[in-house]
């Protein structure tokens, strides 16, 4: 106790400015056996832990314009209450100083605990990672980075200069707890402070909680400035055994709220009364400055109270690539959490905090926690895998999905680092057609989180896809198609209840995925090297969508797409047709979709490391030179797509519609019928193949071609 209460003092002068009159506390630590004790258990201790810290956070302009008159409010009325900003503010306040990341560098995984496997080192003091990766990068890999952080000081070469939060995740939305009054109290008298001094009210959302349960506790909601503002009570809590919902619900101390919320890094306070941090668990700060998830209360009771905490718990390790306390991970582990995770929690609730955890900085570690906590059944929860003996080659398929993804992840942070020529963005920029200006994927946060779904999942769907012949027999014809959907719906929809969107898209990144692979595989990798020797371009003039703009060349020579008769020249429009079918299924979404069939080549390399026993320098040579390979025939591939035009193709309009392909002029005598798409399907195919062409040559081709329909 004296050792953690000398260490926070000296923390304190580092980081902070510390109040004069601060007083050295003595740290009372939170005992991690014995989880069915109550949860006052920990109050008791509370008579030798002194809840100032004497810590001071820099505020914004903004924030401080926004405390200031609230302060002013309780100043010059009868309102006696303190006022304390909880949670998740006061948490990323600390985390985004300059100072905390200069100092804190217990946050970063460095070179010797990859080597060690994630081990905590006594030298350096870092603790373990559970979120680590299990062996360090591959060559040319930057195993720290973070996909889509800004650069500081111009270099992404050091995981030192990379910020521990995206500023975007900034908070804005404020929630602050009132000790003696409702929210909706302190709203009115916030406004009738304005009215007085001339300005203009604003106005009051009131949300109940739990109405029937604990009618007198409510939500007031107000936009002051550029802040959302939540007036909240400082609650104290009991809780049922089927039901996350508390039993009974009341106004509390603040000692009673920071010890029923869910982790210690979360239940710090900023009182504004007097502009200080209060750390009312004794653990909070000290956890955060460690890297560590921790609850403030045992850890099987505040898992069993609200089993979502567990969910909870390894977005934030992600999100903040801290690890898990031990007595948490044992927690975690216990079947009656897994169990209640079930039962007491809304599938909703399970799937939102699952795309969080997609959204955070490190999805892999996220992932990776939930197989190790032996959560991904429960998440990603399907019937077959899960019952019986089925429960092995569950854990086996969402191994290779991890495996996938971290491969995926992998790869995009080797984008970010050494930019492939097919992700540049004057090369993409100049290559987009047909009206489409792309984003490139390390910088669509959207697509991303699509294709993380996508890589952890595709080995499920893969397997599953494999026993469609006997699900098919399974399943009768008056169970409907929701029996017959896939299981990427299934999980994404019905489970996580995704939007059917997201599930539509993630489904076709696989598909594309595999299509592409076959695409390689039945040698259009050397189609592509040729166009890019041959020096085949396809350039548009403009941003439109008219055909008649494109240029077409073949080293410095113009072509004519319409009489060109060159062998190279045909074979690369045949290549170019091609392609363009599963550009169009895909459409944007076909840079996911090539990365990921990219790093499905590359997890089976990495698979054939894992598993060769003989160690030696030419194995590993070997190894390299393969991923090298593979690397460079997907850059060369999908340098030929821009090369040749065909980034938008998706969007391209046909020269002729349907009214006018009927005309006299054209082909007025098309029967009713499929016919119809044929004729209009030709069309599409050749204005692939003859970028660039005429319409009275496209007419002239459709007429000799349906010749019965003039």
């Amino acid at each position: 106790s004296n050792n953690i209460n000398e260490n926070l003092n000296n923390l304190n002068r580092l980081f902070f400015s510390t109040s004069s009159s601060s007083q050295s506390s003595s740290i009372s630590s939170s005992s991690s056996g014995n989880d069915n004790n109550n949860h006052n258990h920990n109050h008791n201790n509370m008579n030798n832990f002194q809840k100032n810290t004497g810590l001071k956070i820099d505020l914004t302009p903004e924030e401080q314009e926004l405390f200031d008159l609230l302060a002013q409010v309780i100043k010059e009325t009868d309102v006696s209450s303190t006022l304390r900003v909880a949670g998740g503010w006061v948490r990323d306040k600390l985390l985004a100083t300059e100072e905390f990341q200069r100092r804190g560098s217990g946050n970063y995984i460095n070179d010797s605990m990859m080597k060690d496997g994630g081990k905590s080192s006594s030298t350096t003091g870092l603790v373990e990672r559970l979120t680590s990766k299990y062996r360090g990068p591959s060559i040319g890999r930057q195993g720290t980075k973070l996909i889509g952080l800004p650069k500081q000081n111009g270099s992404t070469s050091s995981p030192g200069g990379l910020t521990l939060l995206d500023p975007k995740d900034l908070p804005v939305d404020i929630d602050i707890a009132l000790d003696d009054m409702l929210g909706r109290e302190f709203a009115d008298h916030l406004n009738d402070w304005l009215t007085q001094h001339g300005q203009e009210t604003i106005s009051v959302g009131v949300v109940l909680k739990n109405p029937e349960k604990s009618k007198h506790l409510e939500t007031a909601t107000m936009k002051v400035g550029k802040f959302w503002i939540d007036f909240v009570n400082l609650r104290a809590e009991e809780y049922t055994e089927d039901s996350r919902i508390p039993d009974l619900m009341r106004i509390g101390t603040a000692e009673e709220d920071a010890f029923r919320r869910d982790l210690t890094i979360n239940a710090l306070f900023y009182n504004i009364n007097t502009g200080q941090v209060e750390d009312f668990t004794g653990r909070g700060f000290d956890d955060l400055k460690r890297g560590v998830i921790a609850t403030p209360l045992p850890a099987l009771t505040t898992l069993l109270d609200d089993p979502l905490r567990v969910l909870r718990s390894v977005r934030f390790a992600a999100r903040l690539r801290f690890t898990m306390e031990e007595s948490l991970k044992k927690a975690a582990k216990d079947e009656r959490v897994r169990i209640a995770l079930a039962q007491k929690v809304a599938r909703e609730r399970i799937g939102a905090e699952v795309d969080l955890m997609l959204r955070s900085q490190d999805p892999v570690g996220a992932m990776r926690l939930l197989i190790n906590l032996n959560l991904a059944g429960t998440v990603f929860s399907i019937k077959d895998l899960n019952s019986g003996t089925g429960g092995d080659l569950a854990n086996l398929v969402f191994t290779r999905g991890l495996n996938l993804l971290s491969t995926t992840h992998d790869h995009l942070v080797d984008c970010k680092v050494n930019v492939p020529i097919w992700c540049e963005k004057k090369r993409v920029t100049a290559a987009a057609t047909n009206g489409v200006n792309e984003v490139v994927l390390m910088e669509d946060e959207e697509l991303r989180r699509k294709l993380w779904y996508a890589s952890f999942l595709k080995p499920l769907r893969d397997h599953c896809q494999m026993m469609r012949p006997i699900e098919k027999e399974k399943v009768g014809r008056r169970q409907g198609k929701k029996a017959r959907r896939s299981v990427i719906m299934k999980i994404m929809v019905d489970e996580l209840k995704r939007p059917v969107r997201d599930a539509e898209a993630v489904e076709a990144i696989m598909k594309g995925a595999d299509d592409f692979s076959n695409l390689l595989n039945a040698g259009c990798n050397l189609s592509s090297t040729a166009c890019l020797l041959s020096e085949i371009r396809i350039l548009r003039n403009g941003f439109g969508g008219d055909n008649s703009e494109i240029t077409c060349l073949m080293g410095e020579k113009v072509i004519n797409s319409e009489l060109e008769d060159d062998p190279v020249w045909q074979g690369a429009m045949e290549y170019r047709l091609l392609v363009s079918k599963v550009l169009k299924r895909l459409g944007p979404l076909w840079r996911a979709a090539m990365v990921l069939s990219l790093s499905e080549q590359l997890a089976v390399i990495e698979g054939e490391e894992l598993s060769y026993t003989i160690e030696g320098d030419v194995f590993e040579e070997a190894q390299e030179e393969k991923r090298i390979g593979v690397v460079q025939t997907y850059d060369t591939f999908a340098a030929s797509l821009l090369q040749l035009g065909l980034v938008g193709i998706w969007s391209q309009q046909p020269l002729i519609d349907g009214k006018e392909m009927k005309s006299h002029d054209i082909l007025p005598n098309i029967p009713k019928g499929p016919v119809f798409r044929v004729i209009m399907e030709e069309q599409e195919d050749w204005m692939t193949t003859h970028p660039g062409g005429s319409k009275e040559a496209l007419v002239r081709h459709l007429r000799e071609i349906f010749h019965d329909y003039i």
